[in-house]
């Protein structure tokens, strides 16, 4: 019965503990999490396109060097 109890405290201690620490936690307004959507769409463009440009250098190269 001592065991029941104690894990009863102890998961009563975490929700407390978990508690407080959410009340720290900074979330962001809609508008900030729209610019870091904006931000993360823009660079994933700009990383496919640089990937793609690449990728096309390096096939012609492959190719030039078969042929």
């Amino acid at each position: 019965m001592d065991s029941l109890k104690s894990y009863l405290d102890q998961g009563t201690n975490f929700v407390k503990e978990a508690w407080k620490e959410l009340a720290k936690v900074h979330f962001p307004t809609p508008k900030e999490t729209m610019q870091a959507t904006l931000v993360v769409v823009i660079l994933t463009l700009v990383m496919a396109l640089w990937l793609g440009l690449v990728d096309m250098g390096a096939t012609r190269v492959v190719h030039q060097l078969i042929s």
